[in-house]
């Protein structure tokens, strides 16, 4: 058949889009669908898990974390343990931290007090003042300085606090001398707070 009698008998259609618009097949033809791509069940859990954002550890995470802090010819030891789930912190939640602070690597005939323990807290966002104790609090070997920390509410949204612990320690120049030099030790302690979809 030649192009023309073809294009004859498809002059009494009224447009080549009334043969192609049906979506029924025409008879006497055969159809075949192609199957549809489905993502495996490990990459459907890889996705989801790349999608919440993790916590990561804390120095709490256990319960106690232990630092020493070397001061010339002496070391700070410092204890700190709570009793709260470290895991579940949240920005707005209540936080208690026990710490304690002994001497190590020094004799008992050198007096040493702590006369400043501070701790300074930092959400990224502010940055407060958690804590004050002055005095003069003698920390002599075997003699220990503990003290309870109840933080404040973070800023909304904080993802970790960093904690800033600093003692202003007086150390006596030799034994029964009365006087004395300054040493002051600081130390960080950094505690992960669950934000909104965070797993732990």
């Amino acid at each position: 058949m030649t192009a023309v009698a073809l294009f004859g008998s498809l002059s009494g259609c009224t447009s080549l889009q009334e043969l192609t618009s049906s979506s029924k097949p025409l008879a006497g033809t055969k159809t075949t669908t192609s199957p549809t791509a489905k993502a495996s069940p490990a990459a459907t859990a890889a996705a989801t898990t790349a999608a919440k954002s993790t916590r990561p550890s804390g120095a709490l995470d256990t319960g106690t974390a232990v630092h020493r802090l070397k001061q010339g010819n002496f070391t700070v030891q410092l204890t700190y343990w709570t009793s709260d789930n470290a895991k579940l912190y949240t920005a707005d939640g209540v936080k208690t931290i026990n710490v304690a602070a002994h001497i190590e690597d020094a004799d008992s005939t050198h007096r040493v007090t702590i006369s400043t323990f501070q701790v300074t807290q930092d959400d990224g966002t502010n940055r407060v003042v958690a804590a004050t104790d002055k005095g003069t609090f003698d920390v002599t070997p075997p003699y220990p300085y503990n003290t309870v920390v109840t933080l404040p509410a973070a800023t909304a949204g904080a993802a970790a606090l960093t904690l800033t612990v600093r003692l202003d320690l007086l150390v006596e120049t030799a034994p029964k001398a009365n006087t004395y030099y300054r040493s002051t030790a600081l130390d960080t302690l950094t505690l992960p707070l669950l934000t909104n979809g965070a797993t732990r």
